[in-house]
């Protein structure tokens, strides 16, 4: 009888087995089918935004008018723009330096560049914060970018650091500071002076929201930072006068003053400063506009919608049809660059409704955290793709992309230099990249 059982037993596990394989290739096959259909429904989506333009331009008009060119709009608004003239080929192209393990055992979550080029920030699951000065990895031998990462502080902030941002260069010089955002709603400035060799406490100022940081940027005109969280609210803080020098600074010789908070409905996606900071464009989830918000006038809010000119009535069209996870303004601040959860980045002017470009080519889902950032031209964006092991390099005057920076794993975050052509980006390989203009 023991054996029958055995017998029986192993007839059962035999029978598990294939069923579970039989699983697995419906599984497969099913995935991508779903990548199919998704391709299909980011196509169409396209379509919906096209035709209801086209409706709005008659509700507009009149029913039996002629929409003509105007049906656009919603799109791409074709009128006069800077970005005519193609670019001129020059942008970062050439990974340079890979910095293996930059967050130790764990995977960085995002980086930044110091306004000077020479430090990259780097925030990961490890909790920590590394700031380090990547040309270390030049020098001769096949151990040198290792000994960049060896020498590079690392900074506890208490909580994955899932942004990074550091202060912008005003007068000629940059403010010494540089800021984390972590999964406890905790934000921490920090002093990253050049004379990374002191071993002195460098965390300033740490304050918190009630959720997750989602995105943190500093003016580039004052040392004003703003972060925002998924609790709804953003908050502005100050930092006063600079210490005189960095050995034997305390803390107390640096004040933080909050100066303003503003308060959503929803999760704040994306943010950052236009105009020189004079004002503020954030992205709220579940709208279908940007927010600026004029710090010279008492915080006055403006909204412009993301689906164009096109109106209903009186108001814009406020359909919803994706997210903005990610805002980037141009170098000469004019502009400003939307990554979205639907396959789309686009180009809209600063403070209006008027759309300059939309950059297709690439994959993002709702599922995605889409990342983009400017050449220091203007003249071209870097975007990341979801299921893809590249960075995306688009022509913004032709629309179309004409590079794709290959690399040995998926884009986590990407960062670009305001006045070099010099890239940083961070990769589920643990490592960090950054690339350069060929010469």
């Amino acid at each position: 009888m023991d054996l029958l059982g055995d017998i029986g037993q192993e007839d059962q596990l035999t029978s598990a087995r294939e069923e579970n394989r039989v699983l697995q290739a419906k599984v497969k096959e099913l995935t991508v089918r779903v990548h199919e259909l998704n391709a299909k429904n980011a196509a169409l989506l396209a379509e919906v935004e096209l035709y209801r333009a086209e409706f709005a331009s008659k509700s507009s008009s009149g029913v039996g008018e002629s929409v003509g060119e105007d049906s656009k709009e919603a799109l791409v608004d074709d009128g006069a723009d800077e970005f005519v003239t193609a670019g001129n080929g020059s942008f970062a192209k050439d990974p340079a330096i890979i910095l293996p393990n930059i967050n130790g055992i764990s995977n960085p979550l995002c980086c930044a560049l110091h306004p000077d080029d020479n430090i990259i920030a780097t925030g990961g699951a490890d909790n920590n914060l590394i700031l380090c000065r990547w040309g270390i990895a030049f020098a001769p031998g096949d151990e040198s970018s290792k000994k960049a990462v060896d020498d590079s502080i690392k900074v506890g902030c208490g909580a994955p650091v899932i942004c990074t941002a550091f202060a912008q260069v005003n007068k000629g010089r940059g403010w010494p500071y540089v800021a984390a955002g972590c999964m406890d709603g905790s934000v921490t400035i920090i002093h990253c002076g050049l004379d990374l060799e002191v071993g002195e406490k460098r965390v300033l100022y740490r304050f918190k929201h009630e959720k997750y940081v989602k995105t943190i940027c500093w003016s580039p005109s004052e040392p004003i930072i703003a972060s925002a969280s998924a609790d709804g609210n953003i908050k502005l803080h100050r930092l006063g006068s600079l210490p005189t020098s960095f050995e034997g600074r305390d803390s107390s010789e640096l004040s933080l003053e909050a100066i303003q908070s503003m308060h959503f409905d929803g999760p704040v996606e994306a943010m950052c400063f236009v105009d020189n900071g004079n004002s503020l464009c954030c992205y709220v989830r579940g709208t279908s506009y940007l927010t600026y918000f004029d710090l010279t006038d008492g915080y006055k809010q403006a909204k412009y919608s993301l689906n164009g000119k096109s109106t209903i009535g009186d108001r814009f069209d406020d359909h919803v049809s994706f997210s903005v996870l990610s805002l980037q303004p141009s170098p000469n601040g004019k502009y400003v660059a939307a990554a979205t959860d639907a396959s789309r980045n686009i180009i809209v002017e600063a403070n209006s409704n008027r759309i300059v470009r939309n950059l297709y080519g690439h994959k993002n889902d709702v599922y995605s955290t889409p990342k983009i950032a400017w050449s220091s031209s203007g003249q071209y964006l870097y975007g990341n793709s979801q299921n893809d092991k590249f960075v995306c390099v688009w022509d913004i005057a032709s629309s179309s992309m004409v590079k794709r920076l290959e690399g040995g794993a998926f884009v986590r975050d990407i960062y670009s230099s305001k006045t070099t052509d010099t890239v940083a980006t961070v990769s589920f390989d643990k490592t960090a990249t950054v690339w350069l203009n060929e010469m």
